[in-house]
Order: C-alpha cells, then sequence, then structure tokens
C-alpha cells in the first residue's frame, strides 16, 4: 500500500535512475518531478484525468506508455522516454540545464505553448521569431534561449495559466 513517508517516495529511485541514465537525463529531476506531479503515489488520478507517478494524460499515455499507466515502471519508463524527447525537441538552448527547463514546461503546459513563448522572446529580443527564420539567420545567440527570458513571455500565451507552468519548473530545477 502506497504511503507518504520518506522510504515510499525512495523505493523508485533505482527504476528511475536506470531509465534517467539510459536516456542521458538526470534521474534527480525525474524523481522531483514525480513529487511535483504525484507525490510519489503511482495510483494517482488529477481532477483533469491525469494517472500515475509521472501524470500522463490517457492521449498522451497512448502514445508514449506501454501497459498500465498505474504500473511505477512503466509510467517511470515513458516519462523518462517522453522527457528525453522533449528535451530534444530545444536543440536552439544551447545550455543542457535550460534545454531541460524548457522541455519541463512543454511536459506541463504543451509542447505548442513553449515554442509560442519562444516565438515571443526572439521576437522581444530582437531576434528572428520564426524557428526556421532564426536558423536562416545564422542561429545567433541571444537572451532568449534562458528560462528566465522567455518564461517572462508565458502568460501572453497561457494567460493566467503560465503560473502554474512556472511554479511547476521552478519547483523542480530552481530559478537558477
Amino acid at each position: 500500500m502506497w504511503t507518504r513517508d520518506s522510504e515510499a517516495s525512495d523505493r523508485f529511485d533505482e527504476i528511475i535512475k536506470y531509465y534517467a541514465d539510459t536516456h542521458g537525463i538526470d534521474w534527480v529531476y525525474i524523481k522531483r518531478q514525480i513529487m511535483v506531479e504525484s507525490e510519489g503515489n503511482p495510483y494517482a488520478v488529477s481532477t483533469q484525468g491525469a494517472l500515475g507517478l509521472m501524470q500522463f494524460m490517457p492521449v498522451t499515455w497512448r502514445e508514449w506508455g506501454e501497459g498500465n499507466p498505474h504500473d511505477p515502471e512503466a509510467n517511470i519508463r515513458a516519462g523518462i522516454k517522453y522527457m528525453a524527447f522533449l528535451v530534444s525537441k530545444f536543440d536552439e538552448i544551447p545550455d543542457a540545464t535550460e534545454r531541460y527547463k524548457f522541455a519541463l514546461a512543454s511536459f506541463n503546459a504543451g509542447r505548442h505553448n513553449i515554442n509560442a513563448c519562444l516565438e515571443y522572446a526572439r521576437r522581444a529580443t530582437g531576434a528572428p521569431a520564426n524557428y526556421d527564420a532564426w536558423v536562416a539567420a545564422g542561429r545567433p545567440p541571444g537572451s532568449w534561449q534562458t528560462w528566465q527570458v522567455a518564461s517572462q513571455f508565458l502568460h501572453l500565451v497561457t494567460g493566467h495559466f503560465s503560473k502554474i507552468t512556472l511554479n511547476y519548473v521552478s519547483k523542480i530545477v530552481g530559478d537558477g
């Protein structure tokens, strides 16, 4: 039976470490994400219908998961695989920790929303707003490539829900 003690929160560490290592993801971030998402409860179901340790929405589970979303190993495996995919989608962010922040924000708010946020940030800092135009311009670096700068534009995309995503990223990776 699941309980909220420290032993329960540590019981999935070996599974997390294994799959995180397999995908080149920091296992500590995944553990924090699990604690933020479900408090380590593999049977968690959110009010929105998200399931398991990493709180997969059913449609996302169908794409990334295998078997029962309440099976801890299956949920962790799918969650880490999905996070590795999201990290890979932000190659324009050169710093690995910053890239992970964008991936976390995408996990929480949707990748399309974070891409839109990046367009606002690029435009506001003088870079070409469109990703393809930025690449064509030679991929010039800019302050928009940090979560601290780009996240200031999230409210333009997700409205008041931006606070949820900002808090989410901060709880897992921190502000710095």
